[in-house]
């Protein structure tokens, strides 16, 4: 999916999340993180939504609290921000 596309269901999702960073490979969207307060959003390449909670890691799993010092692993998945497209 390209990058507006992504914009445009994230928007459509109503649901307060502020768009953090984005990790494209060919123009197309491979990774998109966001962030709802202490909890960041995760989304992949076909929209399915993942989630974690800072509060909820050890020191160990996280560097600082951003996607930089989170692993993909700490990151369970939710259906609430999984986008429709179209």
């Amino acid at each position: 999916m390209k990058l507006q596309d992504f914009e445009k269901a994230i928007i459509a999702l109503n649901s307060s999340v502020v768009l953090d960073e984005v990790k494209l490979y060919k123009n197309h969207v491979r990774r998109f993180y966001g962030h709802k307060g202490c909890t960041l959003v995760m989304w992949d390449e076909n929209g399915r939504g993942y989630s974690c909670v800072l509060q909820k890691l050890k020191e160990s799993e996280m560097q600082c609290d951003t996607h930089k010092g989170v692993s993909e692993s700490c990151y369970d998945r939710d259906k609430v921000y999984d986008l429709q497209f179209g």
